[in-house]
């Protein structure tokens, strides 16, 4: 993993000095809930704007305003406000002035759970990388994250190594979870997921693809090695 922490603040002036404020809320459409002051120039007519910051992200309007109300960022898309409603835009088809302050945009671990289920059926591939065409279990992990400019490694036991641990107990959706599927669990992990909450895990299974799982079945109980918290990092 990159440890690349992204900027998630935003910065102000008391008495001259600068320092930073931290968002503290995890409301999806309050992370910036006001208007950063920049505004994004469309290259072209008209421009999706999606719900995730991925060509495979849901289309949800396409905007044809020559200015783009900028909330927040990440190293290849921008989040706007068009219309009232929240959305992303690739960064290939606007334009904003060179000066400007724009945040990075915090992601929250519902909307990597969120992204994840649109593959779900996706086939599985040993050593696949394509979320539409066929993923193994880290490759899956890998190529959700990356989704949102996190890189994480490639492989599932190097990915544990990757966030902070997190027991059992304390998962909370986008957190990791490993196993050990080798037979006998001896904590070699050789399978990751994404944990969704509610009890149950998105992974790309060997036989079934993308699915979500169980962890309290009877496999996964007794498989289970540790959880693993990436986005504590950002």
């Amino acid at each position: 993993m990159k440890k690349t922490i992204k900027a998630v603040c935003l910065i102000g002036i008391l008495w001259g000095t600068l320092i930073p404020v931290y968002a503290t809320t995890t409301a999806k459409n309050n992370i910036f809930p006001s208007y950063t002051g920049v505004t994004a120039q469309l290259v072209g007519n008209e421009i999706n704007v999606r719900n995730y910051p991925s060509k495979y992200g849901k289309v949800l309007m396409l905007a044809n305003e020559q200015e783009l109300h900028i909330l927040g960022q990440n190293d290849k898309w921008y989040r706007v406000s068009v219309k009232g409603e929240e959305g992303w835009v690739s960064k290939d088809f606007v334009e904003v002035p060179d000066d400007s302050f724009i945040p990075y945009s915090k992601v929250l671990g519902e909307e990597i759970v969120d992204y994840g289920k649109l593959f779900i059926g996706t086939p599985y591939v040993w050593g696949g990388n394509d979320l539409r065409s066929g993923v193994d279990c880290s490759g899956l992990t890998q190529r959700v994250y990356a989704g949102f400019d996190i890189d994480i490694s490639r492989v599932s036991y190097m990915q544990a190594k990757d966030g902070i641990p997190v027991t059992k107990s304390q998962l909370q959706p986008g957190d990791l979870v490993f196993f050990d599927t080798s037979g006998v669990n001896n904590g070699r992990i050789s399978h990751v997921g994404i944990y969704a909450g509610n009890g149950q895990f998105l992974h790309a299974d060997s036989t079934r693809g993308v699915m979500l799982s169980r962890l309290s079945s009877n496999y996964y109980t007794r498989n289970y090695v540790m959880g693993s918290r990436i986005l504590h990092y950002f």
